[in-house]
């Protein structure tokens, strides 16, 4: 198993390279396959909504796999598979304002040997609360709150909750091109509070957008109605509080860059199937108020699945 990873990441080697560099032009956060930005991600939603979503209710479930990877310093290895289920409804009240209200869960399974003292499972439940004004058709505003618990579930206390926060700004040009600025602030986490936001969107026609907006720079293909094709990047870490002893710290961080390619496919209106491969690389566990340094993880290709589901 272990050479055929070799073999393949050699074999992706180029393409990679190119893909990271188009990634680190820009910069952060959540967790789905698609290059487009009114869904999201790795953490729950926290990229750039540059149109309101339709009303309605939306229903997202996202699968992600991580092969097993050595640790470095320690004869052991860790496989991740992430599993996340997100439910919302849009209320559009008037022509310029939409209230989004939601919540999900996510599950980050880690299978690793006891030598590693990694915990198993790491859970994610929050609730999203949003709202976006247009002020014309060329201006808009977006807030949005992601209140939640990310923990191990060892043991809940209030050193469980984190509070993510966006808001952002955008002005839209006719050439195509609309300028996004804003900030993340992320109450409760102990690395990167506060993050920046700045970015564009161009799409010169209704088949090709690109995307240089962080966490999740892309390119999409609209080849048809139903197919669309993409790349795209994907710079996240996830942080959870601990209670178990044996893992040596309060609090672990999950961080990787990925860049992947895909496939989007929508047989409905209402309904998209979404799937993506591509390489995870420079990954790593942090701990935070405990006794233990990080550990980093050889890079791996990677398999992301999503399902979005509207009415």
């Amino acid at each position: 198993m272990k050479t055929a990873l070799t073999t393949m990441n050699r074999n992706c080697g180029i393409l990679i390279l190119l893909a990271a560099a188009m990634a680190q032009i820009v910069f952060w956060a959540p967790f789905a396959p698609c290059a487009t930005l009114e869904t999201a991600s790795d953490q729950p939603e926290q990229a750039a909504p540059l149109q309101p979503a339709p009303p309605g209710w939306n229903t997202q479930f996202t699968f992600g796999y991580l092969p097993s990877a050595d640790l470095h310093g320690m004869p052991a290895s860790a496989s991740i598979g992430e599993y996340r289920i997100k439910l919302a409804r849009n209320i559009r009240l008037g022509n310029r304002f939409t209230l989004t209200l939601g919540g999900g869960y996510g599950l980050k399974h880690v299978d690793a040997a006891p030598i590693a003292r990694l915990p198993e499972n790491l859970h994610i439940l929050y609730l999203e609360a949003g709202a976006n004004y247009r002020f014309n058709e060329k201006n808009f505003v977006t807030l949005k709150m992601f209140p939640g618990i990310y923990s191990d579930l060892e043991g809940i206390s209030g050193d469980a909750v984190r509070l993510p926060v966006l808001l952002l700004g955008g002005h839209s040009f006719d050439n195509g091109i609309t300028l996004v600025g804003g900030m993340v602030y992320r109450f409760g986490y102990h690395s990167a509070e506060l993050i920046p936001v700045i970015g564009l969107s161009y799409q010169p026609n209704e088949k090709w957008r690109v995307d240089m907006i962080a966490p999740r720079p892309g390119v999409t293909y609209s080849a048809s109605r139903q197919v669309r094709l993409f790349i795209a990047g994907d710079l996240a870490s996830d942080e959870y509080e601990l209670k178990d002893p044996a893992v040596g710290a309060e609090v672990i961080k999950y961080r990787d860059y990925k860049v992947m390619g895909g496939i989007e496919y929508l047989p409905r209106r209402t309904v998209k199937i979404s799937g993506a491969l591509g390489y995870a690389f420079d990954r790593g566990f942090d701990f935070y108020n405990g006794n233990r340094g990080s550990i980093q993880l050889d890079n791996v290709p990677f398999l992301l699945l999503s399902l979005d589901l509207g009415w």
